[in-house]
């Protein structure tokens, strides 16, 4: 296959190396020219673009037999409802609107798309569990509002060939430390993050993120996925409360702007596609759930 990577970071890059080893040709894109060097020892071809550039988009779409989107928005631009309202939707809703918008019925790719299991928020949280048929959050913050635009996107306008995986939090090698992390809250953000304490902390390993995107180029499945671990974790309050102590920092503020899941997540639906995860958490995670 010809497959088209938008957004070579942490999961789009390691996708773009799984699925060059099996034989497939990959294009990647960036939207910082002093990438493009590096990144061609990874990928067959490197663009510079922006998801929103919809005519830049359609060129580089041109040929491809499939697409996945995995770019994300940047942490650091997202700590405010505002900031969250502009990045959200130029990297998540605009970027869905250039994908499915550039090519015809005849030639549309197949394609795979990354959302959040921010989606959720609490609306299920009377259940027993986390599913995709289950209702999903009525928040105002941008964060799941972007999301869920996305999604129905990708879902309206390309659903016969689309699969968008709802995820959580994505380590892997080159991300900072999550105590790392802990640490420029408090630096950076006073110690209060937008987020809620008693919310389960899932994390997704990058590698198992990337194996589920191979998972879905080879076997084409569609609709709504939730891509997490079966195991249920510790809250966030949990890890990075002990993290601060580690650290003889004060617990964190949970200022609850974005609400999520506080029941076990469900990933049945993934499971009998024949796709399970294979990891979850780091060892400085584990270490600090158990202290």
């Amino acid at each position: 296959m010809r497959i088209l990577v938008i957004g070579a970071g942490l999961v789009g890059t390691l996708a773009g190396a799984r699925l060059r080893e099996l034989g497939h040709e990959v294009a990647a894109t960036t939207t910082t020219p002093g990438k493009v060097e590096g990144l061609l020892e990874k990928f067959d071809e490197v663009l510079v673009l922006r998801g929103s550039d919809r005519d830049a988009v359609r060129a580089a779409l041109e040929g491809r037999d499939a697409v996945v989107v995995a770019a994300g928005p940047s942490a650091q631009s997202s700590m405010t409802p505002e900031e969250r309202a502009v990045t959200y939707r130029e990297i998540l809703v605009e970027t869905a609107e250039s994908v499915t918008g550039a090519t015809t019925s005849g030639d549309a790719p197949y394609l795979v798309a990354l959302s959040s299991t921010s989606v959720y928020g609490n609306a299920q949280d009377h259940l027993d569990e986390i599913t995709e048929a289950g209702p999903v959050t009525d928040s105002t913050d941008p964060s799941p509002t972007m999301f869920l635009a996305m999604e129905k996107v990708y879902l309206e306008r390309a659903g016969d060939r689309a699969c968008v995986f709802r995820c959580g939090d994505i380590f892997g090698a080159g991300d900072p430390p999550i105590e790392a992390k802990v640490a420029m809250a408090h630096q950076y953000l006073g110690g209060s993050v937008p987020f809620s304490g008693d919310a389960l902390f899932y994390r997704l390993a990058v590698e198992d993120a990337a194996d589920a995107i191979v998972h879905a180029l080879e076997n084409r499945i569609t609709g709504l996925h939730n891509l997490t671990h079966a195991e249920v974790p510790p809250t966030n309050a949990a890890i990075f409360d002990a993290l601060s102590a580690a650290q003889d920092l004060p617990a964190l503020t949970y200022r609850d702007e974005i609400a999520s899941p506080q029941k076990p997540i469900s990933v049945a639906r993934l499971t009998e596609s024949g796709f399970a995860t294979t990891r979850s958490y780091d060892a400085v995670t584990l270490a600090a759930a158990n202290r």
